[in-house]
Parts: C-alpha cells; sequence; structure tokens
C-alpha cells in the first residue's frame, strides 16, 4: 500500500476553503481512525489580506489542529483556476499520490468563480485518473491508475440545498479553532467587514445549525453528489 494513500482526500480552491466548509467532517472521520489529505490548489495569494507565505503557515497551523496526515499546495493560480489540460493533470497526479476513498471538493457554484471552477476540475480529473493511457509520474516512477467512487461537493458561502448533510456537533469548537488559524484572513485589524472572524464564525454555525435542525442535531454540515446515494435499507437513513 503507497506510503501515502488515505481514506479521505479534500480538495480546497485556497487555504481556509476546507476548514470553514467541512473541517467538521473531517475532524468526526479522524476521530473515526480515517486518515485525511488536504490539496489546497492555490497558495490564496490573491487575498485582500496576508501573503501567500503567511496563508502557508496559517494553513500548516490548521492542518496541525484537524490532524490530517498530509497537506499540500499544487501551485495554482488564485483568481484564474481553470478546467484545462495541465490543471487536469495536477488534479490526476494528486488522486494516484493519495489513491483516496472518497474525494471532497469545493461547491458546484458560488460566489467566487475559483470554487464552481475547481468543483468541475476536480470532478473531470478524477475520471481520467482512472484511465490507463493517461500517464502521469512522480518521484517514484509512473502512477498507478486510480479513480475514487465517491466524490462529494461541500457547501460554502451560497446556501445550496444539500443531498445530505453530516451532524458534526462534537466537533465545533475545533472546528472554529481552525478557522480561527487564519489570523491574517480573519484577524486582521484593518478587515472590519462582515467576513471578519466574528461574522463568519455567526454565518457559519448558522448554516450549520439549518442543516443540523433538519436531522435532529445541533450543527452539521451539508454536501452534493453528482449521482444518486444508494442505501442498504430504509432503517439507515436518519
Amino acid at each position: 500500500m503507497p506510503i501515502n494513500k488515505v481514506d479521505i482526500l479534500a480538495f480546497g480552491a485556497h487555504p481556509d476553503d476546507v476548514e470553514c466548509a467541512i473541517s467538521g467532517t473531517l475532524l468526526k472521520h479522524i476521530a473515526m481512525g480515517k486518515t485525511v489529505a488536504i490539496v489546497d490548489l492555490t497558495a490564496g495569494e490573491m487575498g485582500t489580506y496576508g501573503t501567500a507565505v503567511t496563508r502557508k503557515k496559517e494553513s500548516e497551523a490548521a492542518a496541525n489542529i484537524l490532524g490530517v496526515s498530509f497537506r499540500e499546495q499544487l501551485g495554482l493560480t488564485d483568481g484564474s483556476i481553470e478546467n484545462n489540460l495541465v490543471n487536469r493533470m495536477k488534479i490526476v497526479a494528486s488522486i494516484r499520490k493519495y489513491q483516496p476513498e472518497i474525494i471532497l471538493s469545493n461547491a458546484i457554484y458560488d460566489r467566487h468563480p475559483d470554487h464552481a471552477n475547481t468543483a468541475n476540475l476536480v470532478r473531470d480529473a478524477n475520471f481520467l485518473a482512472g484511465l490507463q493511457k493517461i500517464e502521469t509520474t512522480s518521484n517514484k516512477g509512473i502512477q498507478d491508475c486510480w479513480r475514487s467512487e465517491y466524490v462529494y461537493h461541500y457547501i460554502q458561502d451560497y446556501f445550496i440545498q444539500p443531498d445530505f448533510v453530516i451532524d458534526i456537533s462534537e466537533h465545533m469548537e475545533t472546528k472554529i479553532a481552525s478557522i480561527e488559524a487564519y489570523e491574517s484572513q480573519f484577524k486582521h485589524p484593518k478587515n472590519q467587514n462582515p467576513n471578519s472572524i466574528s461574522g463568519l464564525v455567526h454565518q457559519i454555525k448558522s448554516t450549520n445549525t439549518i442543516f443540523g435542525r433538519q436531522i435532529n442535531t445541533r450543527y452539521a454540515e451539508g454536501f452534493t453528489v453528482n449521482k444518486y446515494i444508494g442505501v442498504d435499507n430504509l432503517f439507515h437513513i436518519r
């Protein structure tokens, strides 16, 4: 088994996408013994506050709080992520590197255009990653083909009707701590807009409360799917 293989691979267009949207889900599965890797497509260098260097340090701090096994940045350009061949091959290489059972990726449409572009990019790359005639290499040589059976898209700024939600009530406090690791984004003294940490936490908790209410729990995170979800029987639906 490859030393980098994980159960869940979470892609984010920018550092902090994963923390804000689905860190509760990652924490829950890590507590279950599952392994997780995060791949940030960009360094978030176009953000109004902070720099690529500060955001890299903050993302590493957040990864430590979450307890993920691996985190890396792919070096795509913030603000201009495109679903093109070059970028697809970078995602293909990441999928083959980590060989995840489940892939989580950005919202299918959202306020930031990079989010929806990443959703389409990751979905398409996952299909290509399973084709034997597409060759990618790593520092260990030619990579084995790998296609994840499941690609789920998390919900971000825009309110999207989820296809399923996951109870994260026990992990909300640590989720917020991982978000607060991005001090340059949410605690900068000049940042007085509603996206500062107090406004952001309120928004996230509100959304997670709405999702949680539908399954009789305090907080939940929402996801959309690309294909039907199958269940074994009616009694395993919450």
